[in-house]
């Protein structure tokens, strides 16, 4: 007999009975997330990977904008969020399975009334075990002899404990045939059969005990918090061939902007003079020289503190997987240089390679109609030291942009698209790109086999892309496909600023 109890949080007001489940379900949809969300407004809610969301049906039918309220099933936190970030999922998926409870001295009996259920946290054990986001270890009271029972253990075993230890065999071994010979480098369930020592009869009863094998060590995994990756005395040289030797792109977008943090912000920061006045700690606390200034921060803004140091992070993340880059290409936009530099800093790739200015790389120009920014020129780069290829040739000069400001959607694709296959023909090994949100889409959805999005599903899609995302395209077996980037994504929440007059209100 399993014990399921579904966590009910309750709205606000609401008060929690024996019966109060039945009339909760009624109202209340399960939603999981499939969207990562970072709060921009004190009442929304954080979205994370793995957790699960219930959402009034009434609140989102009646919603215009697609927001609602909710509630975190690991967090118990309520707030607003979009709808489209989460999807239905069925209502187990939010048990917690505290015991199972064997009502007879039979596992196998036991065994067939759970696997009549076919479900572990909501998830089919036959079709779906790769899915199942928690794994229960019932405990196993009492059994008949290991020969009547030997099939049903070794199924239920195989249920509960692979999962964890992706386990492909389960050796069973009694008094009998403990010299089971069996590969070494296999993990495997040992299940023996011991005898008590008590001297009388009534207590000479079988106990099973299971003995768990370790698994070999395996390689780490790229979402692994602590991993081996981190350690630098394993050469590149033992990774995998094969996989070592497939040509990537690595995209990135910039980091943290100054403009969408404060809003407008330059008639605050920069006196009559033109001379630029940090107002806040998350500011930049010098700003280069360029000669159309402020204007000229109009429509190329600088990072954040914030925004240099998540580059940096992710740089970091990159070097501690031992990530390869042959080749630097980036958006001339001044918060794109700045990040590919940070980035490149976190690499320890400083001085080993030129950044390559590739206007090619902008943002699609239709939200630029009065023309194309006055980016900072390689003088004025280098002189605020940044490390830019003087002698790089773009591919699509700054000039040719002039002529795409109404561009259509499927033009933006076609010249991000271009770009990346020129760029890809002239050099060899791996390269860094790093520009804009749109920039991780329209430079691999061609190169993977997609067609261009239509404006609406690019702006949907943008919105899924925050500050210095990375997104790696792989060439196996010579088609580029999508892949799971090397290192973890970085995540921090919206800092509302301090106003340290509040204290002193009455």
């Amino acid at each position: 007999m399993s014990s399921w109890t579904p966590l009910w949080p309750a709205f606000p007001g609401a008060e929690l009975s024996p019966r109060a489940p039945a009339a909760y379900r009624a109202a209340v949809d399960v939603q999981k997330v499939v969207y990562p969300h970072n709060p921009h407004e004190t009442d929304e809610l954080e979205l994370r990977i793995g957790d699960y969301i219930y959402l009034n049906t009434e609140v989102v039918d009646s919603s215009s904008d697609g927001w609602a309220e909710g509630i975190s099933w690991l967090t118990g936190s309520t707030g607003h969020l979009p709808v489209n970030y989460t999807e239905r999922t069925a209502e187990s998926d939010a048990w917690t399975l505290h015991r199972v409870v064997q009502l007879s001295k039979s596992v196998a009996s036991s065994l067939t009334s759970a696997e009549d259920l076919d479900i572990v946290d909501g998830r089919s054990i036959s079709t779906e075990p790769e899915e199942r986001q928690h794994t229960a270890h019932p405990e196993i009271i009492e059994g008949s002899s290991f020969e009547e029972s030997e099939q049903s253990v070794e199924k239920y075993l195989r249920q509960t404990l692979k999962p964890c230890l992706e386990l492909p065999s389960v050796q069973l071994l009694n008094n009998h045939n403990l010299s089971h010979q069996h590969n070494p480098n296999t993990p495997t369930i040992e299940i023996t059969t011991n005898m008590s020592s008590c001297s009388t009869s009534m207590s000479k009863q079988p106990v099973d005990e299971i003995l768990v094998e370790p698994p070999a060590a395996q390689p780490p995994r790229p979402d692994d918090t602590l991993s081996v990756h981190s350690d630098h005395s394993l050469h590149p040289g033992s990774l995998d061939a094969s996989h070592a030797k497939n040509r990537k792109i690595y995209i990135m977008r910039h980091g943290e902007r100054v403009d969408f943090t404060f809003g407008t912000w330059i008639p605050y920061c920069f006196d009559e003079f033109g001379n630029y006045m940090r107002k806040d700690l998350n500011m930049p606390k010098t700003l280069p020289r360029r000669k159309n200034s402020p204007e000229g921060w109009q429509n190329d803004s600088p990072l954040t503190n914030v925004g240099v140091y998540q580059a940096n992070l992710i740089g970091q993340a990159l070097f501690e997987a031992q990530v390869q880059i042959d080749h630097v290409y980036c958006s001339p936009s001044y918060r794109c240089i700045q990040t590919c530099t940070s980035a490149l800093e976190g690499l320890q790739l400083t001085g080993k390679h030129k950044i390559k200015l590739e206007p090619g790389l902008f943002e699609w120009m239709a939200w630029y109609p009065s023309g194309v920014p006055d980016w900072l020129n390689k003088n004025e780069l280098i002189e605020a030291k940044y490390d830019v290829d003087l002698d790089y040739e773009p591919v699509q000069p700054g000039s040719d942009l002039t002529v795409r400001l109404k561009e259509s959607t499927e033009q933006f694709y076609e010249r991000n698209h271009d770009v990346i296959l020129q760029l890809l023909e002239q050099t060899t090994g791996n390269i860094l790109v790093v520009a804009h949100a749109t920039t991780l889409d329209t430079c691999s959805r061609q190169l993977t086999g997609g067609v261009p999005r239509s404006t609406n599903e690019l702006r949907q899609v943008i919105h899924k892309i925050p500050y210095c995302s990375l997104a790696t395209v792989e060439q196996v077996d010579g088609v580029w496909k999508l892949v799971e980037p090397e290192c973890l994504p970085v995540t921090h929440s919206k800092n509302p600023r301090f106003e340290w007059n509040a204290l002193s209100a009455t």
